[in-house]
């Protein structure tokens, strides 16, 4: 005999409109390409869709994101628990469209770049495949300290250990799903807490004390929003333990700015070597040149390049 969920137990499912092109698939490789653990993201390529706990309505939400369709007519669902306030199950739906890229236009990016035969190729091989971004600025933060200067593999180690010490756990279909932690419970955090976690010291006082500047209002998520890419690089770097480089992730992969060049990105300078033949590994001077013409799509340029790396 099947069970039947009454109203109360049902799912709150919503759907999530994508423009094309969008190939879902390629999400599933680029997660597991980014040193994704599954108790952060539960990846299920074979259903098409991934599980992963989203703050929503002053708490924490266990969301399913379900993909149908092809990459030219996409869907997605953002399936919720059952009982989720209309206002909370709203604003969980809007960070799901942001982090799939939901609303971007890549035949735009494809029509500027894609007159290059180099850029061509790859918009061919990876049609459809778009940025994945952090639901929150803070969570995007977090992972780019992090990630400073480490393979991805650690580093992903590493940001699981920072949200099982200060974050919390939901379940969901029966496994746990990790909350990654605020900033208040971050900045709670002492140095030695996060060096038991093989954090190195410096790593550790810039991950608490970035922290301890959101609680305290130095950062302000919102008014960087509203900034331009070189207000916020010049607000930013002023504080310890962020430079040039983590300020150019933020605006890539919690806000998802188009235009953004990591010039300096040793990933960036090597495929731009490998799909523009040249000899040497070009130098970030090198790349600004050549990236000048990728405008205004550089981030997405960029995300391109960084993917023909993984090419076979």
């Amino acid at each position: 005999m099947t069970d039947v969920l009454t109203a109360s137990e049902t799912p709150v499912r919503i759907p999530i409109p994508i423009v094309p092109p969008y190939d879902a698939k390629l999400l599933f490789e680029r997660y597991e390409q980014v040193g994704n653990r599954a108790r952060l993201v539960r990846l299920e390529p074979e259903r098409m869709r991934f599980a992963r706990a989203i703050r929503a309505g002053g708490g924490a939400l266990a969301v399913a994101v379900e993909f149908g369709g092809d990459a030219e007519a996409p869907t997605a669902d953002a399936v919720l628990p059952a009982g989720t306030p209309p206002a909370a199950a709203a604003e969980a739906a809007r960070a799901v469209a942001h982090m799939i890229g939901a609303n971007v236009d890549l035949a735009a990016c494809y029509a500027a770049l894609g007159g290059d035969a180099r850029f061509a190729s790859l918009f061919e091989r990876l049609r459809g495949s778009k940025l994945l971004l952090d639901p929150d600025p803070f969570e995007c933060m977090m992972k780019t300290i992090i990630t400073q200067q480490l393979n991805l593999s650690f580093a992903g180690t590493l940001i699981e250990r920072l949200a099982v010490l200060a974050g919390e756990t939901l379940e969901h279909e029966g496994k746990p799903l990790l909350v990654f932690p605020d900033a208040e419970a971050v900045a709670r955090l002492s140095y030695d807490e996060l060096r038991a976690l093989s954090f190195s010291q410096r790593k550790a006082e810039y991950v608490i004390d970035t922290a301890r500047a959101v609680v305290d209002g130095r950062i302000d998520w919102s008014r960087v929003e509203r900034m331009s890419d070189d207000e916020a690089m010049r607000d930013l770097t002023q504080l310890r333990g962020i430079g040039r480089w983590s300020v150019e992730c933020l605006l890539i992969f919690a806000y998802g700015r188009a235009d953004l060049l990591p010039a300096a990105d040793i990933g960036l300078r090597n495929a731009v070597r490998n799909v523009y033949g040249l000899d040497a590994q070009p130098s970030a001077a090198d790349i600004d040149a050549i990236g000048a013409a990728w405008a205004p799509w550089r981030t997405y340029a960029t995300y391109y390049l960084w993917e023909s790396l993984r090419l076979k």
